[in-house]
């Protein structure tokens, strides 16, 4: 049953990819996309029922959704937009975690689980999951389908996967929600140069909070251990 449940989804990834190659044929997804919201864009509840279920279709079989969530920003006013895009870029995260685990999990780990880089990735996510998933998505470098493909494959609880895509895909969705949302105001273009240097900014300005909250946490487990070791410690009068 489970081999069957990997052939469909492969069949389906495939079939998806070579669909989206050929409609992109000639052109950017991006322009492609933006020019049939300009031409609807009375239909705003339609269009974002609709973009919220190419990013589910996306992210189960691989393909880019920085598009898909830049044209939500194009759509609505900032907050609706970051809060809907988070929303259902979590949603969609989990729903390929669920499928990736359930099909493919235990054939990877039959074949190269004991391989001694495995076992390595998996002891270090066991210490340090939520912020490996939490750092891999926050730091905009590592491609999405990347994280969403392997860590299901690990050892990570479903917990901590959870929790480390919640706080990890805030960055993503704020720099790619206020590029659409400065495209539609005319701010910046979707090619300038300044695109880049703000989105530069902010991802390194959040990989600086994260590491100083990362290096809080662990300076107070080490005083909690130390507590613990002392209190141990009998007292001697």
């Amino acid at each position: 049953m489970v081999k069957q449940l990997r052939i469909i989804i492969i069949a389906f990834i495939l079939l998806s990819v070579g669909t989206f190659i050929w409609l992109t044929a000639g052109t950017d997804a991006q322009s492609l996309l933006f020019e049939r919201i300009e031409v609807s864009d009375q239909r705003i509840v339609f269009l974002v029922l609709l973009i919220s279920v190419l990013t589910l279709l996306s992210t189960l079989t691989g393909l880019p959704i920085l598009y898909l969530s830049m044209a939500i920003g194009f759509l609505l006013n900032f907050t609706p937009a970051l809060l809907i895009c988070w929303g259902v870029n979590v949603l969609a995260v989990l729903a390929s975690f669920f499928m990736v685990r359930s099909a493919f999990t235990e054939y990877f780990r039959k074949k190269y689980g004991e391989k001694k880089l495995i076992k390595r990735i998996n002891q270090r996510i066991g210490k340090y999951g939520l912020w490996s998933v939490v750092f891999s998505r926050a730091i905009y470098i590592i491609p999405t389908n990347m994280i969403n493909f392997s860590f299901p494959l690990s050892t990570i609880t479903t917990r901590s996967y959870l929790l480390g895509t919640m706080i990890g895909l805030i960055p993503e969705c704020l720099i790619n929600i206020l590029a659409g949302y400065l495209i539609k105001h005319e701010v910046i273009m979707l090619s300038a140069p300044e695109t880049r240097t703000w989105q530069a900014a902010i991802i390194g300005a959040i990989i600086l909070l994260l590491l100083l909250v990362f290096i809080l946490l662990r300076i107070r487990q080490n005083h909690r251990k130390k507590f613990k070791i002392l209190k141990g410690i009998p007292f001697e009068s």
